[in-house]
């Protein structure tokens, strides 16, 4: 999850058009494509992240010109492309063509359209044809009753909740209304995608990773605190690491093709490289147990993290890791988030590298503990977000090493993976209550929104 801000160009700058709405949705953007209107609520988003949402919204084929930077507020309803692209786009160039075979391509540039030649990849979006549906009371069966009714297939539980799919967006969002007027149906909502984690970055490197020096031990009475890592596939690693480890599961099958460590495996080393942070006697019963809700896919949904989660408390993690998310809210994730620290679970969440105060899920969950990076002197990251959510700011950036390599990973992820080992640390009886450790971890790692200009 890696975005640098280097420019700003304030889309809320330019002059409202006369009659132009300001009554937008709560956040995000939406195109209305009967009437060609689109809405926006952006307070401040990086470009990538708006022209990932725009190619999601619109089904446009989106184009940038390589580096092009820019931080991205508005607010509006209800204005056509004409009106809404200079906006949505932070005041950027732009072409918008559309073709003989109906694919509308937009171009946007700082130079020369020609120059726009590197594709957006639409990301965090609905999942057209998915609905999660929670039901107000248990019951595979009722499920299977009701997406009969409504055309589609159960092809998932969890607890109350149910995943369906459809033959097409159109036979979902047809679906979707029938189902909102069941008095049997808590919820309805989309299932969503979740942005890609950032990529390990090589290094040169001057000789070997230093010891790690933590002996993994175990209480006499056996027992252990357990982190989750909600993430991707996680490589072997060097025996002192592999030894904090219990064996994986997986939520979605396959494998990521990888030359260096998979995010996954950088965020392991992360968490144990912060379990010896907290453990000055250099032992620690903490294990980690991985959770991979990627598989050999691009990205993970709402539905396969709030899975894990549920499973991972099941399995008896008492402190789940997300460095994952997304800028669109999941009702759903939100109350699976609820539940587990309701029962006494830390969720601990990577707050976003959009560089903005744009809230960014699951961190921004009342339950979650947000954490934002910081850097080697303890200023925010130029990278983190920033938001009211935010609670804890951590060193954003570690190296780890696999196959005799040396990778230096940075971002929220890997704060969020850090604070994770932190708390694991602290936490060193299984059974005690996880609300002092979060408490230590607000005081030890305090975080103040930057004030503006």
């Amino acid at each position: 999850m890696t975005s640098l801000r280097l420019a700003a160009l304030a889309a809320c700058l330019l002059p409202c058009p006369a009659g132009a709405s300001t009554n937008a949705p709560a956040s995000g953007i939406r195109w209305h494509a009967s009437t060609d209107r689109h809405d926006a609520s952006i307070p401040g988003w990086s470009v990538t992240r708006v022209l990932g949402r725009l190619a999601v919204e619109t089904g446009w084929r989106v184009l940038v010109e390589p580096g092009v930077q820019a931080e991205v507020q508005a607010r509006f309803q209800g204005l056509p492309a004409r009106e809404a692209l200079p906006r949505i786009l932070g005041g950027l160039n732009f072409t918008f063509t559309t073709a003989t075979n109906g694919v509308a391509t937009l171009r946007v540039f700082k130079s020369r359209a020609t120059a726009a030649g590197q594709e957006v990849r639409a990301e965090g979006g609905r999942i057209g044809d998915e609905l999660i549906v929670q039901m107000k009371k248990p019951g595979a069966g009722e499920a299977e009753r009701l997406a009969g009714l409504a055309g589609g297939t159960l092809s998932g539980t969890n607890g109350a909740a149910f995943r369906l799919k459809f033959d097409s967006d159109a036979a979902a969002a047809a679906a979707k209304a029938i189902l909102e007027s069941s008095s049997e149906v808590a919820s309805v909502e989309n299932n969503l995608e979740l942005v890609p984690p950032e990529t390990p970055v090589a290094m040169d490197s001057s000789g070997p990773m230093p010891p790690l020096g933590l002996n993994p031990t175990v209480n006499p009475d056996g027992s252990r605190r357990v982190i989750a890592l909600v993430d991707t596939a996680v490589q072997p690693l060097s025996a002192e690491f592999q030894a904090f480890l219990l064996p994986s599961v997986d939520i979605v099958s396959g494998a990521q093709p990888s030359t260096g460590p998979t995010h996954g495996t950088s965020m392991a080393e992360a968490m144990i490289q912060g379990l010896g942070a907290a453990s000055p006697d250099r032992q620690s019963t903490t294990r980690i147990r991985p959770y991979d809700v990627y598989g050999s896919n691009a990205y993970s949904t709402t539905w396969d993290v709030a899975r894990a989660v549920t499973q991972a408390v099941q399995d008896g993690a008492t402190i789940v890791n997300l460095s994952l998310g997304s800028g669109e809210d999941s009702p759903y994730l939100r109350d699976v988030v609820r539940s587990v620290s309701d029962q006494g679970a830390l969720v601990i969440a990577a707050a976003g590298n959009d560089a903005s105060s744009a809230a960014f899920y699951p961190a921004a969950y009342d339950s979650a503990l947000a954490v934002t990076a910081s850097g080697n002197s303890g200023q925010l990251a130029r990278y983190a977000n920033f938001g009211d959510f935010v609670d804890i700011a951590v060193p954003g950036a570690a190296r780890v090493s696999v196959n005799g390599g040396a990778w230096v990973v940075q971002g929220t992820s890997v704060s969020s993976a850090f604070a994770s080992g932190v708390a694991g640390g602290m936490a060193r009886d299984p059974f005690v209550s996880l609300g002092a450790v979060r408490q230590s971890l607000t005081t030890r790692f305090p975080f103040q929104t930057p004030r503006g200009p």
